[in-house]
């Protein structure tokens, strides 16, 4: 936002700033400055000229021959080509050496000079080659009170505009009234006057549909007004900020929001069909508006009708064929409050922001909806003529903030420094926070209209540590803080699972959290999309995280980096099996937080010592257990095979054999058809896991048991298995049959097709047995080696293999 210090005059008439001090000042409140603009004056020998005569030239049919009188004994001949010269004009002249400096930067000096012929003594100057902000359509009109011959300089203010970053929360400063304010403070600001008008309810001019979108508007008509070129100190206000003047009608609204932060808007009514205006959120129809782009209107935006058709998006843009033009007498002059989150939607939509978007979408004050209006309306009066027919409004005022009661004592201890309770007190009176009343609990303030960020005692804190001026602030050698008495480790977990993936060699990625739906469906049918998507490219929320990294993986292969091990920890979302009956929305999707690992290309770096050796699905598997390792889950996790190119992981709660197990995550081999889809030519493996399931079941203690002093006994045995029976239930059979078992690995497969089509399958184990206690005896070996004969084969269906 573009600030003038001479517009700021306005307001305080006083104001005369040291601008580097007033630039930390605002820096330092919490308003940073990011550019200044400051005014160069012309050369003096620019001179304020009075045109006696305007005549053609002889030899050219778009150049004139202008006298011009600039104070000298003898008027200038000066040939100029500008379309508006006129006889009686005062315009700023650039004499013979004048040295002027283009709105672009581009240096040159005034001489002697023949056009077609005929000879000129200087340049009638449009505004930007005088460095001036304004267009080059024709030459500068000056004030008809100009001194003819003065220095042009002198018909000019020096001014210094500044560029302003204002924080989202800070919609009152959105305006040079509001940084007024917060220079100099509610009392000492001067709020230009102007006759009240008396507004009355109307059920004919206004009428609103939908309230929650537009609680409060009012309407003024006027007739007979003149539209027009607005005079020099308005078009030097809005010129000033960078803005093009339009006509008087349209920069006095501009003037308005930008003055008083309350955004105007003006109808021309010859344009309306019936009486009045209607504010809508039901249309569902295209609207031409100012910029001439059609946007298509939908059932939810807010949008200002007559009793036919679309006039204007609310709170955004005004409407083509609304609009005031040359030809415009009658206007309905608009000055409202919108739900900022109905403009900010809208905007968001239609893909426009606007200087009226801005400020409605953040919040403007609802009680300078009325102020503004009237001050508009005697500004009009004044500039283009007219009568006020009626004025009307409808709705009501939202109600004022809460009170918030502050408690200076505390302040104190949150900002480390000492203020004395009545600093405290005048500060927050002079940016317009009130004290009502005085307890022992503290002071309560009432909250001014135009602060509706502030809610809470936290947030007047803030404010007295803004105005005292954080520079100010010492670091102080005592601070009041409380910790809990327990702590958790990790104190974040989705940080302690990167930790130690980067240790396990592993690269983290972010990736965006939105894709193309055919992305997603790769990987779920159940996708999200958002109510209002990017771009085409980014349609859908993200189901998995894989699908992003391979994309990752893709980019990298078509740069020559194919080797990659890649993890991201980040939340995936999709929609939950059945729609719910609450009224929370959000409980029909499902949001998960996940750690996805990929892995592709060489196992080791090139090197002459070693044959290159590809990645394969046990490296990731590995990988995997490694992870569940350092978090203490390997001994209380499975993993299980769920089909030809996926391992489930299942982790249970506890180290107990009935304890609740949970579906943690999978390892997959990546089918060729989906690397197809993401250009990728290479094997790749990918896991995800669960981020909370881990976290529920990862402990940090350790319990330390000491190697047993007692001999571990092997015992081999060979099984006969069904077909369908896989080697990792068979290990999970025998492991489960007597607390001695200490480990089962399988150590030979035998597979042979018979005559019937059948597989014949024979697995042979090693099983470690061992006691704490004691030396285990032959007895007890064969009683568990039957043990496990006897439930491997009811179980499982499987028979110890004869020699």
């Amino acid at each position: 936002m573009k600030i003038s210090v001479n517009w700021l005059q306005d307001f305080i008439p006083s104001f005369a700033p040291d601008i580097p001090s007033f630039v930390d000042q605002l820096t330092y409140s919490g308003l940073e400055v990011e550019g200044i603009e400051t005014t160069t004056l012309p050369d003096d020998k620019v001179l304020v000229g009075h045109v006696l005569s305007v005549a053609q030239h002889p030899d050219a049919d778009r150049l004139k021959m202008c006298m011009v009188d600039v104070g000298q004994d003898e008027p200038l001949q000066i040939v100029c080509g500008a379309p508006n010269v006129a006889t009686g004009m005062k315009v700023p002249v650039a004499t013979i050496g004048a040295k002027l400096t283009t709105a672009s930067g581009e240096s040159f000096t005034i001489k002697k000079s023949k056009l077609r012929g005929q000879r000129s003594f200087g340049m009638i100057c449009a505004a930007d080659e005088l460095g001036l902000p304004g267009g080059h359509d024709g030459v500068m009109e000056l004030d008809p009170e100009a001194v003819t011959g003065a220095l042009f300089a002198s018909c000019l203010q020096a001014d210094t505009v500044l560029d302003i970053a204002v924080t989202p929360n800070r919609p009152d400063v959105l305006s040079h009234f509001g940084v007024a304010r917060e220079v100099a403070g509610t009392e000492q600001v001067v709020r230009p006057s102007a006759p009240t008008l008396s507004f009355a309810p109307s059920s004919t001019l206004i009428e609103l549909a939908d309230r929650d979108a537009c609680p409060y508007y009012s309407g003024v008509v006027i007739r007979g007004i003149k539209v027009a070129e607005s005079p020099l100190w308005l078009r030097d206000r809005l010129e000033s900020i960078g803005l093009k003047p339009k006509n008087n009608i349209v920069d006095i609204t501009n003037y308005i929001l930008h003055a008083f932060g309350q955004p105007l808007h003006a109808f021309d009514l010859a344009a309306l069909e019936g009486p009045g205006v209607r504010v809508r959120t039901d249309i569902d129809r295209e609207l031409q508006v100012l910029n001439q782009e059609i946007c298509r209107l939908r059932p939810g935006m807010a949008v200002i009708c007559d009793h036919e058709k679309p006039l204007a998006v609310a709170g955004v843009m005004g409407g083509f064929d609304s609009a005031v033009t040359v030809s415009t007498t009658d206007i309905l002059l608009e000055s409202a409050w919108f739900e900022p989150a109905s403009v900010r939607k809208t905007a968001k939509q239609l893909g426009l922001s606007t200087d009226a978007s801005y400020r409605y979408e953040r919040g403007v004050d609802p009680r300078g909806v009325i102020p503004a209006a009237e001050y508009a309306v005697m500004l009009i009066l004044e500039l283009a003529g007219g009568e006020v027919v009626e004025s009307a409004v409808a709705g009501g005022l939202p109600g004022d903030p809460a009170p918030v009661m502050f408690r200076p004592s505390r302040a104190r201890d949150i900002l480390g420094c000492d203020i004395d309770d009545e600093d405290m007190v005048a500060m927050l009176s002079f940016i317009g926070f009130a004290p009502l009343e005085r307890s022992d609990a503290g002071i309560l303030f009432s909250v001014p209209s135009f602060r509706f960020d502030v809610e809470q005692e936290i947030d007047l804190v803030e404010e007295v540590a803004r105005l005292k001026g954080y520079d100010t602030i010492e670091a102080s050698g005592r601070m009041v803080a409380s910790y809990p008495q327990a702590r958790s480790f990790p104190e974040h977990f989705p940080d302690f699972l990167r930790a130690l993936m980067a240790g396990l060699q592993f690269r983290e990625v972010l990736t965006n959290p939105l894709m193309t739906k055919r992305e997603a469906g790769l990987f779920s049918e159940k996708t999200v999309a958002p109510l209002n998507p990017i771009s085409e490219g980014l349609e859908v929320l993200r189901p998995s995280l894989v699908p992003a990294i391979l994309k990752v993986v893709g980019h990298n292969i078509r740069h020559g980096n194919r080797d990659l091990q890649l993890f991201e920890v980040a939340n995936s979302f999709e929609e939950s099996n059945g729609r719910n009956d609450t009224d929370n929305p959000l409980q029909d999707y499902l949001e998960r937080e996940t750690l996805a690992l990929v892995v592709t290309g060489s196992r080791y770096p090139v090197n002459w010592s070693h044959k290159p050796e590809q990645v394969d699905f046990y490296d990731l598997k590995g990988a995997v257990e490694m992870l569940l390792d350092k978090l203490n889950l390997l001994d209380k996790s499975a993993l299980n095979i769920y089909n030809d190119n996926t391992l489930s992981i299942e982790v249970r709660l506890d180290d107990g054999k009935e304890s609740p197990v949970f579906q943690a995550g999978r390892i997959m081999i990546m089918p060729e058809e989906v690397l197809k889809e993401f250009d990728i030519d290479q094997p790749v493996f990918a896991a995800e896991l669960d981020v909370d399931v881990l976290a529920r079941c990862y402990k940090r203690d350790v319990v330390y048991q000491s190697p047993s002093k007692y001999p571990v006994v092997q015992r081999d045995l060979s099984f006969q298995v069904p077909e369908r029976v896989t080697a990792h239930d068979l290990l999970g059979c025998i492991g489960s049959c007597d607390e001695l078992i200490r480990n089962v690995t399988v150590f030979d497969l035998f597979e042979r097709k018979m005559d019937d089509g059948t597989t014949e399958k024979s697995v042979a184990v090693a099983m470690y047995l061992g006691d704490n206690r004691a030396t285990l005896k032959d007895e007890q070996i064969n009683s568990i080696i039957s043990k496990v004969v006897a439930r491997v084969e009811s179980e499982l269906g499987a028979v110890i293999r004869q020699a």
